[in-house]
């Protein structure tokens, strides 16, 4: 018998030694909330204690992957008159905590991406080893059209598609399909329905099986030595631009329904 932390917007399900964690808050669509992040943290680092389970599955319930930062702590950083700085770094660091336990985890981890996947759901999908997707999904960085900048999720990435992809993926924001995604290397596997999605995991689970836990340890330790993450430094860049004219301009015009002033400059050619 495994025991595992009780949660109340990850439903966790063990099935053939591996974990399941299944965002499930349907009001949010499963927006990264400080209590979904903790709650995923807290998880991940029990499961990482527990030599029975052989990997873990990260999804979200309800046709929606991750709609990224939670609204209403964006809200709260928007509108914030005295303490901005200290909750805009609070989220950035809470962020960048949970992308490296994910990324960290000594099990194999795997992705499944059925619906929006933005902002810092984008990142939790390219923090696990595997990233499996429907051909429906939808993945966007849509930070600096906010006038924010990804700093979190850049180095995961960096780590799954060349330069020049990932470049335009966070500078334009531009929205992509799972199908495009499987494209250019972003997702591993790219399926079209429920039945696919098994059909792929139980071959990840057999490959899996092939290879010694300890071994899959230590090379996802060789690889991660080699990786930068420098969390205190992207939630510093984070919390300058929220702090910078354009960021507050930018999150103003989001939660106002309105265009930033940077969207007004009208084609003189």
């Amino acid at each position: 018998m495994i025991d595992l932390p009780k949660t109340k917007y990850c439903h966790l399900d063990i099935n053939d030694d591996w974990l399941t964690i299944s965002l499930d808050n349907d009001k949010k669509k499963n927006a990264l909330s400080a209590t979904l992040i903790d709650e995923i943290i807290k998880v991940l680092k029990n499961a990482g204690q527990i030599t029975q389970i052989r990997g873990i599955i990260i999804k979200g319930r309800n046709r929606v992957f991750c709609s990224g930062a939670d609204l209403e702590e964006l809200h709260q950083i928007t509108y914030a008159k005295e303490n901005r700085e200290e909750l805009t770094t609070r989220m950035s660091i809470r962020i960048g905590n949970l992308l490296q336990t994910i990324s960290n985890v000594p099990q194999i981890t795997a992705s499944v991406v059925d619906g929006p996947c933005i902002a810092g759901g984008f990142g939790i999908a390219c923090a696990t080893d595997i990233m499996i997707t429907m051909d429906s999904s939808i993945f966007k960085l849509s930070e600096t059209q906010l006038g924010l900048t990804p700093a979190q999720i850049a180095p995961y990435i960096l780590n799954r598609v060349n330069y020049s992809q990932a470049r335009l993926l966070m500078l334009l924001g531009d929205k992509i399909d799972g199908k495009i995604a499987h494209e250019m290397g972003l997702a591993d596997y790219l399926v079209t329905s429920e039945s696919e999605i098994e059909k792929v995991i139980k071959k990840i689970k057999l490959r899996v099986d092939k290879c010694s836990p300890y071994a899959l340890e230590m090379t996802k330790k060789l690889l991660s030595s080699n990786q930068r993450i420098e969390v205190q430094e992207a939630a510093h860049l984070f919390t300058e631009c929220v702090n910078h004219p354009e960021g507050k301009e930018g999150l103003r015009s989001f939660f106002e329904k309105g265009k930033p002033f940077w969207t007004k400059i009208k084609n003189k050619s």
